[in-house]
């Protein structure tokens, strides 16, 4: 599962789930687009769903799936993990697939110590982040409890993805798009002409 709020879903967020498939012999990943708690997104869930949707055509070990975004309220992971885990039984290994930011913001989840009981993190470093030195208090037991190479149960390790993310953020696609400019080559041509024909993240007075 690689979760996030894909608003708009970009190159970087495709490459991460390409290197888990490959790093950790997925069949699948669960591709969720979320409703977050803190923050508000600027597309609608239903244009977030879109691009998701046209982003992942023609990779079949990519689908998305709008579990949090078909609740009602704020999106919590915990609560799909177990949705899954529920679905998957007990004995199948499950996978959260991270950015280094996501990663150390976790201590700032709902109920996030509770994760390590649903699944294994793989987390993908950015460029140079010195990841192990950055690690807040809260995750400094879990990286020595948990780190691995060889996940031995369905849930409860955590890998560090040998490729680093993309340096490509959603902030930096909306923001040329607010000033005028293409993101052409940030993000899918089938996500920039959806963007295009809806005049998502664009100010007033603005072109494409």
């Amino acid at each position: 599962m690689l979760g996030g709020s894909f608003d708009p879903v970009h190159h970087g967020h495709l490459r991460l789930a390409q290197e888990a498939i490959e790093r950790l012999g997925l069949a699948q990943v669960l591709m969720v687009p979320a409703r977050p708690w803190q923050r508000s997104t600027r597309a609608s869930d239903a244009d977030r769903l879109e691009m998701l949707r046209l982003a992942c055509q023609g990779n079949p070990r990519l689908t998305p799936l709008a579990l949090e975004l078909e609740r009602s309220g704020p999106s919590y992971t915990v609560e799909t993990l177990q949705a899954l885990r529920a679905h998957h039984g007990a004995a199948r290994p499950l996978w959260l697939i991270l950015g280094a930011d996501a990663f150390l913001g976790l201590p700032s989840w709902h109920q996030w110590e509770a994760l390590a009981g649903l699944c294994h993190l793989a987390v993908a470093p950015r460029p140079a982040s010195g990841l192990e030195a950055r690690l807040p208090a809260e995750l400094q037991a879990w990286w020595s409890r948990r780190s691995t190479d060889t996940p031995a149960h369905p849930a409860g390790a955590l890998v560090v993805l040998d490729a680093p993310e993309l340096e490509i953020s959603a902030t930096r696609i909306r923001a040329l798009r607010a000033r005028g400019h293409s993101p052409r080559y940030l993000l899918p041509d089938p996500v920039l002409d959806y963007i295009e024909s809806k005049g998502l993240y664009r100010q007033e007075g603005h072109g494409a």
